[in-house]
C-alpha cells in the first residue's frame, strides 16, 4: 500500500482539538517539516504531548496553535529555554502539565497496552505530585506498598520523523530513537516524514534499524532537511546559527513576524533559498 502524500495533505487530517504526540528530542531529529505545515495551517487548540520539546513545541505556541501541553522539558539545550514556551508558561496563558521523562514514557506504555494507568515509584521525593494533578496514588494490593498511578495518554496524531522510509510506512532510526516508538504505538495515526523514500526490499537492508513498522503508519512524507534546525543523525547537525536566529527574532515581535515570513510560510523550495540552499547547509552541517 502506497502512504506517500505531501505535507500538506498529511497534516489536512489533523482537527482542531486533536492530541498530537511530537517524536524527536530537544535539538534532535524534530518532525519539523511538519510542524511548519501545522503551523501554517488553520487548525487550533492542539493538545501537544512531548517528552523533550524544542522549536516544534514554541513554534507551535508561538502561532497560536496551542491550548496545552503535557511536557517533560521544552529548551534549546545550551541555548537556553524555548522562548515563546517559556513566556506562555509565565502568564499562565495555556495549560501546561509538567511530568517528568519516565513519566511521560510510562502514559504512553500504558496506552499501548491497553490499561487506564500504570503503577510507578517514579516521583516520591520530588514535587512532580505537588506541580501535576494529572497523578494519583494507589495501594499495591500484594505488598501494601504505596505508588504513583501514571495515567494512559492517548494521542490522536504522533508526528515522527525518520532518517529513511518506504512508501508503505516502514521506517529506519539511525542512532536514539527517543520516545518515537512509543508516540507512534499509542498513537490512533501516525505521520512519518522520511529524510528519502526507499525501496521496500532496499530498506530491509537496514535490519533492526527498521523501528518504526508499517502497521502503525498512515501517512508517509518525503523532506530533505526535514528536520532542520534540528539534527538528523549522522546526517547532519542541528543549526546553532539558526537557532540563535530563531531566539534573536522572538525577543521583538515584528521581528519575528518576519522571520514567520522567510522560514516558515515560505514552501519548501523557497525556504531552502531561505536558508542559503542545500550547498550551504551541506557545508555547514553535514555531519
Amino acid at each position: 500500500m502506497n502512504k506517500v502524500m505531501s505535507a500538506a495533505e498529511a497534516i489536512r487530517e489533523i482537527p482542531d482539538g486533536a492530541t498530537v504526540a511530537i517524536g524527536g528530542s530537544s535539538l534532535s531529529r524534530k518532525p519539523m517539516a511538519l510542524v511548519r505545515q501545522l503551523a501554517r495551517s488553520d487548525v487550533k487548540d492542539l493538545r501537544l504531548v512531548v517528552d523533550v520539546g524544542g522549536p516544534d513545541v514554541d513554534l507551535l505556541i508561538a502561532m497560536g496553535k496551542v491550548r496545552e501541553v503535557i511536557f517533560a522539558y521544552v529548551g534549546f539545550e545550551l541555548m537556553g529555554l524555548a522562548p515563546h514556551f517559556r513566556q506562555a508558561r509565565q502568564a499562565g496563558s495555556l495549560r501546561f502539565q509538567e511530568w517528568t521523562e519516565y513519566t511521560v514514557m510510562a502514559g504512553l506504555d500504558a496506552s499501548i497496552k491497553g490499561v487506564p494507568f500504570l503503577p510507578t515509584h517514579t516521583g516520591w521525593g520530588t514535587d512532580v505530585l505537588k506541580v501535576t494533578s494529572a497523578f494519583r496514588t494507589v495501594t499495591d494490593p500484594f505488598t501494601g506498598e504505596e505508588l504513583v498511578a501514571v495515567p494512559a495518554i492517548r494521542p490522536d496524531f504522533a508526528l515522527v520523523h525518520v532518517n529513511v522510509a518506504d512508501r508503505q510506512g516502514n521506517g529506519v532510526i539511525l542512532g536514539d530513537g527517543h520516545v518515537d516508538e512509543l508516540c507512534v504505538k499509542a498513537a490512533e495515526r501516525t505521520i512519518l516524514s522520511a529524510e528519502w523514500i526507499a525501496d521496500p526490499k532496499e530498506i530491509q537492508g537496514f535490519g533492526r534499524n527498521i523501528r518504526i513498522l508499517r502497521v502503525y503508519v498512515d501517512a508517509v512524507v518525503e523532506a530533505p532537511w526535514g528536520a532542520h534546525f534540528t539534527g538528523c543523525a549522522p546526517y547532519y547537525r542541528a543549526d546553532l546559527a539558526h537557532v540563535r536566529e530563531y531566539v534573536e527574532a522572538s525577543r521583538d515581535e515584528d521581528a519575528f513576524r518576519k522571520y514567520v515570513d522567510r522560514f516558515v510560510t515560505p514552501a519548501d523550495d523557497a525556504l531552502m533559498r531561505n536558508l542559503g540552499g542545500v550547498e550551504s547547509l551541506v557545508e555547514r552541517l553535514r555531519v
